[in-house]
């Protein structure tokens, strides 16, 4: 498989389908093609990141994604159905923590695909060097996501993602 270069990238892709991500990532194919499932049921997000230390490209504390919430927005873990996974690929560090049954931390292997559902527990740690990191979500359909009906504040009808964010300690973040 070729190696990307994630710094010739745009942005990514916000909760699109995969003729999308094919069609505005064309460098990704090769590595889509290794995808353990059927893609077409996945909705998909990729992110790409350059990266200074104390940067992190995603959220620092630990939570789950995509846990079903009540009418208060409460977690409704009744709702949780395991048999829909989600998948998760990184092309390097820093590397996002999971937590398994037992509650022990480790870490994710870069260039795999990690499958992992509603109830798994993570969290992304804080780069420690300068560098361009791409990040691949997919998440399952049938949890209730689809490029149509997702929560879209800016009212974008292109899957094109238009920015990419990244979260800082202030108490010892330095420009």
């Amino acid at each position: 498989m070729k190696n990307i270069n994630w710094s010739k990238q745009h942005n990514g892709v916000i909760q699109g389908e995969y003729s999308d991500v094919l069609r505005l990532m064309p460098d990704l194919k090769e590595l889509l093609e290794t995808f353990p499932d059927n893609p077409n049921d996945f909705i998909w997000d990729v992110k790409v990141h350059m990266l200074m230390p104390n940067q992190f490209p995603c959220i620092p504390n630990w939570h789950r994604d995509m846990v079903p919430r009540d009418e208060n927005l409460k977690e409704d873990e009744s709702k949780i159905d395991e048999s829909k996974p989600m998948y998760l690929w990184l092309s390097g560090a820093p590397l996002t923590l999971f937590k398994n049954k037992q509650g022990n931390e480790y870490e994710m292997k870069a260039g795999a695909w990690k499958r992992f559902t509603q109830r798994d527990w993570h969290r992304g740690q804080v780069s420690k060097d300068f560098t361009w990191r791409g990040l691949i979500r997919a998440c399952h359909k049938d949890l209730g996501i689809n490029s149509k009906s997702v929560n879209n504040p800016f009212g974008n009808k292109e899957p094109l993602r238009r920015h990419t964010q990244v979260y800082v300690d202030a108490n010892n973040f330095k420009w």
